[in-house]
């Protein structure tokens, strides 16, 4: 009984274990549900975000190619990595978002999908561009797919050995059974979407194909030849392929009944462009000036452009002509649909003149510091460029006649020049008509930090371009032209030859702006506004308004060069007479003849001569030379030694100087000065104590004439010089009554010079009038009724920065105490104790009433109804204790203007500004010059009309102009603000110089422009367009030329599953996917 039981309670159990193709089965179809392309899904792909991603993706330069491919890798494909027996395999899932996202999709696109990425540079390193979707969606029209790529043999401990490029092979039955693994894994999942794999040789890309749906089986299969027959080449043959290859037999016997068979056909010409010199020329949008800093690279950037034209789908008859072999219609006139693209050097090799020049620049003084630039024979170099250096100066010098300062290269002689400008104001004009523009230059100098830039225009603006200049003109023959830094040297000691020529000989510096001309757009500036009289007291003064002045806002250097012509018009409004110095030997011949005998001569023979005859010396000397001093041209050695313009040196001596005529604080070594030098320019005995060179005072002898009318300076009569201690400007006291820089030995006083400093001035008479101009119009004496004089005063003081801070260290070293604070009160009044005790000289019986109605109205309180010799003091006027105005005139002497201690010696002014400029390092120098340099690269670009057509380069220049304006260290050179102004300006120069070259071929289309110079690629659209367009490629014969690649795409249109593609390119090699779809009921026909 129990044994039949067991009989009957069996059961059947299989040890039978998964075999490896089904596991590899199971994982591709356990992928498939992972990437949910599942039950007929379409995956998880977000295509409104990849379309709109991926529509913008473009290689800018081959540096950034790979990142943008990975980019693309990763948003557009899934992949997994599977192993069959000893052979690993990556599946991927693909999608192409311009194919796949119907709302936005172009007739290109949808037709023939891209598998490139837009490239902006042309790379000739590789003859095709990387794919970056895979060639199977333009091949097949497939939106998405699944394709199999072998990866290698897995190695011990499941590593995988990747092989190199496509240097494999699948083999025709490893094909099969890949492709029966993955249509089993699609059965099972319900997938329908294409699969792939490789067959034969990988570099020959070739696939087998399936599709499975519901309705149909579709097969996919490709075919290549390196050389077609002849044949195949024609359209007509190709149309034979087609209905050979899908069985159609009823299509010729009916030629009329062409409705079965479409094309579709997309012809792309490829031209590279040709070379022309006057390829920047052609735009009336952008300004070319032959020797002069412009925008751009010196050649064309444009390397190749092609054009693809699409034909739309439509029956063959529309495109072939079946009755003659070997003709088409497809004509380039009329496609539906122009696709321009445009490939451009690589940036990196473009030397934009800009960008190049700054960097050149940039680089040589950073180096300078370290002393690594470049140190070459001056002498030479000079006799090498003696005609160009000549030509510089005299453009520095040039305007001097013309106090309007003009636009560098838009002069009235220039008509192209005038046509820019009129052409920039309507582009400005058209362009921004209701929206904010960019910066003017004008605009960005004014918002800028105190102290950094100068005016536009200016003769350091000027000096600035020249160097640029000359720099961008020489950087192709770099070795034999001298560094920046010492081509700077020596421009700069023979510009400041000018410059004193100019004060000694009474004429004003050119190129410097007059105070109204550069006034602000945030306001005034002027530090000096402040120091002068009220209104009525210009009405009525007696010294007439500056014209020249000094203003904060600009560099240093700029505002000694201010000083010096304000101090060139003060010598013109007091009558003084030139300085003209007198040789004391033969050996200043050559320096008078140059400062001396050339008074009456043009700048052009004067700036030739001196540039001649310093060459002549140099080359004529063994030894190495410098100037003797900074103070004058011509000096005399303290033990009445007679030396010439330049005192020898020895090689290894301190003062030795690469500058070969000019040595500047960097290059003295004052504390090893030999005992036997003669005419020292520092007097080592000043040095004690001090740290620098700039601050200390400098023991020269003047020329007797130069002192004429200067209290602070005295001639011995018969004596042709005078000794002068002067300190550097940062040692300036102006102002100060009890501040002297003169030193006297054995002079005594002249007859008809104002007061020494030294002693105190001879107050007039009691009832003595002395320095009247001329009796007020309304204003009478209150206590006497007399008329009110006006009396003669003196100019107000001007003061630099310098200057300024100088006087408050002053100032403030008082402390804060009372004593203390009336000091420092007293020291500010200098000005007002001038003019009180010039309007008591000319008005004896006058009162403190009277000078406040003259000097300052508004301390005058009239009552209302009441005449004006009713009213009374202000409450800060009135009598009180401690009252400063009070005490001051009470203090007051009766002195006329003549008699008085000068506030502002203009002859020593000038002297310590010539000082500060002939002793400034080369380095420095530049330092103070870099920011203007960039600024003049801003301008350079501003001016262009063809920066404000297109939106792009507009954005650029608002980059750009924003990181020139912010706070921005000027003086370090590792600051990253200027590497990061140079990667935007060189940026903007680059496009700027593609879109010139593309407008000279398309000209008028900025959109189109636009376009191809941002993405590489644009739509041609429009009639007008395409008609440009081909005005401009009929010049290399696109009408006549074949096609350097082909594709077609034929359907029958029964039904549309029934497709090949053909591809041809230039060198007759062709490709053929056929598509074929089979129903269960048999081959659909």
């Amino acid at each position: 009984m129990a044994d039949s039981n067991d009989d009957e309670n069996f059961e059947l159990v299989d040890y039978t274990a998964a075999s490896g193709w089904e596991k590899f089965i199971a994982s591709i179809e356990s992928q498939l549900r992972l990437w949910q392309v599942d039950e007929d899904k379409a995956g998880n792909f977000d295509l409104e975000t990849l379309h709109s991603t991926c529509s913008k993706l473009v290689v800018d330069c081959k540096q950034n190619r790979e990142d943008v491919l990975i980019q693309i890798t990763s948003l557009c494909t899934r992949t997994a990595r599977l192993t069959y027996k000893s052979s690993t395999y990556a599946l991927t899932l693909s999608v192409h978002p311009l194919l796949a996202y119907t709302h936005q999709q172009t007739k290109l696109d949808q037709q023939f999908p891209p598998i490139h990425v837009p490239e902006l540079e042309a790379d000739h390193s590789q003859s095709e561009p990387e794919w970056a979707w895979h060639p199977l969606h333009r091949w097949t029209n497939s939106k998405m797919l699944i394709y199999l790529q072998y990866m290698g043999e897995a190695g011990w401990g499941g590593s995988t050995q990747n092989l190199a490029g496509d240097n494999y092979s699948v083999s025709l039955e490893t094909a099969k059974l890949l492709m029966s693994s993955l249509n089993m894994a699609l059965r099972n999942a319900r997938c329908q979407l294409p699969v792939f794999v490789p067959v034969g040789d990988a570099w020959r890309h070739l696939y087998t194909g399936r599709r499975l749906t519901c309705d149909e089986d579709r097969k996919f299969d490709c075919v290549s030849l390196a050389r077609a027959p002849s044949a195949y080449l024609q359209l007509n043959g190709l149309l034979e392929l087609f209905l050979s290859s899908f069985r159609i037999t009823t299509y010729p016997s009916s030629i009329n009944d062409t409705s079965k068979v479409e094309l579709a056909a997309l012809h792309q010409y490829k031209f590279k462009n040709t070379y022309s010199r006057d390829w920047n020329t052609r735009s009336p949008d952008f300004l070319y000036r032959m020797g002069d800093l412009n925008v751009g690279p010196a050649n064309d950037p444009l390397r190749v452009f092609s054009l693809s034209a699409l034909f739309q789908q439509a029956p063959c008859h529309t495109y072939i002509d079946l009755q003659i072999q070997g003709r088409d219609r497809l004509y380039l006139k009329t496609a539906t649909a122009w696709m321009l693209s445009a490939n451009m050097l690589a940036a990196d090799r473009e030397r934009t003149m800009l960008t190049e020049a700054l960097e050149d620049a940039f680089a040589a003084w950073s180096q300078s510091n370290d002393d690594r630039h470049r140190h070459l024979n001056m002498a030479e170099q000079m006799e090498a460029h003696e005609e160009v250096t000549s030509d510089m100066l005299i453009d520095l010098f040039g305007s001097s006649a013309d106090s309007h300062i003009r636009p560098p290269g838009l002069g009235e002689d220039n008509d192209s020049a005038k046509e820019a400008a009129v052409r920039l104001n309507e582009t400005l004009a058209e362009v921004y008509s209701g929206q904010k523009r960019p910066s003017n230059i004008a605009q960005i100098i004014a918002r800028m930090p105190y102290g950094v830039a100068v005016p536009y225009g200016s003769l350091l603006w000027r000096l600035s371009e020249i160097i640029l200049v000359a720099t961008a003109k020489r950087s192709a023959d770099f070795w034999g032209a001298p560094s920046i830094m010492t081509f700077l040297r020596l421009l700069w000691a023979m510009a400041l030859k000018e410059v004193r020529w100019r004060w000694e000989h009474n004429q004003l510096l050119p190129r410097i702006p007059l105070a109204a001309e550069c006034t602000l757009e945030k306001g005034a500036d002027t530090p000096n506004a402040d120091s002068l009289a009220p209104s009525e007291r210009h009405d009525d003064a007696g010294t007439a308004q500056a014209k020249h002045d000094i203003h904060l806002h600009y560099a240093l250097i700029y505002q000694k060069l201010e000083m010096i012509n304000c101090c060139i018009e003060r010598k013109l409004d007091s009558g003084e007479t030139p300085i003209v110095a007198t040789a004391a030997s033969a050996s200043e011949t050559d320096t008078k003849e140059i400062f001396d005998s050339v008074e009456n001569t043009s700048l052009a023979q004067r700036i030739r001569s001196h540039v001649k005859t310093q060459i002549k010396r140099r080359l004529g000397e063994s030894t190495r030379m410098r100037p003797i001093g900074r103070l004058l041209n011509t000096m005399r050695a303290v033990n009445n030694t007679e030396i010439g313009d330049f005192e020898e040196i020895k090689a290894n001596s301190p003062y030795a100087s690469d500058s070969e005529g000019f040595v500047s604080a960097e290059d003295a070594d004052f504390d090893n000065v030999d005992d036997d030098a003669s005419a020292l320019l520092v007097d080592p005995a000043s040095l004690n104590g001090s740290e620098s060179a700039l601050s200390s005072s400098v023991s020269v002898r003047l020329p007797a004439n130069a002192v004429q009318g200067s209290s602070s300076m005295q001639a011995e009569p018969g004596a042709n010089y005078v000794d002068v201690a002067l300190s550097s400007s940062l040692d300036s006291n102006s102002g100060f009554h009890h501040v002297s820089n003169v030193v006297e030995r054995n002079l005594s006083p002249p007859s008809q010079t104002r007061q020494s400093i030294s002693e105190s001035p001879e107050e007039l008479g009691e009832n003595e009038a002395a320095g009247r101009l001329y009796p007020s119009s309304s204003l009478r004496l209150l206590d006497s009724d007399e008329p009110m004089w006006i009396p003669q005063i003196q100019a107000h003081p001007i003061l630099t920065e310098d200057m300024l801070r100088e006087r408050e260290t002053i100032l403030m070293s008082f402390g804060t105490s009372t004593e203390g604070a009336q000091q420092r009160a007293r020291l500010q009044c200098a000005e007002l104790i001038s003019d009180m005790e010039a309007f008591k000289a000319a008005n004896p019986r006058c009162s403190l009433a009277d000078f406040v109605r003259w000097h300052s109205p508004r301390d005058w309180i009239v009552p209302d109804g009441h005449p004006e010799r009713e009213g009374h003091l202000s409450a800060r006027m009135a009598e009180g204790e401690g009252n400063l105005w009070q005490q001051l005139w009470a203090e007051a002497r009766r002195v006329p203007v003549e008699r008085q201690r000068l506030l502002f010696d203009h002859n020593m002014e000038a002297e310590k500004a010539l000082h500060y400029l002939e002793g400034i390092p080369a380095h420095s120098l530049f330092a103070g010059l870099l920011p203007t340099m960039f600024f003049i690269a801003y301008e350079r670009l501003y001016r262009q009309p063809i920066i404000h057509r297109i939106p792009m380069l507009r954005e650029r220049l608002l980059e750009l102009e924003s990181k020139l304006v912010q706070n921005t260290d000027w003086v370090d050179a590792d600051s990253p603000a200027y590497s990061s102004i140079m990667d935007c300006l060189e940026n903007l120069e680059v496009q700027a110089s593609r879109c010139v070259s593309l407008l000279g071929k398309f000209p008028g289309q900025y959109a189109l422009v636009e376009q191809l110079v941002m993405y590489g690629q644009a739509m041609v659209d429009n009639r007008n367009a395409q008609k440009v367009v081909l005005k401009a490629l009929s010049k290399y014969n696109i009408l006549t030329s074949q096609p350097s690649n082909r594709e077609y795409v034929f359907t029958l249109a029964k039904h549309a599953s029934q497709q090949m593609y053909v591809a041809i390119n230039d060198e007759s090699s062709i490709r053929v996917v056929y598509n074929r779809a089979q129903t269960r009921r048999g081959l659909l026909t």
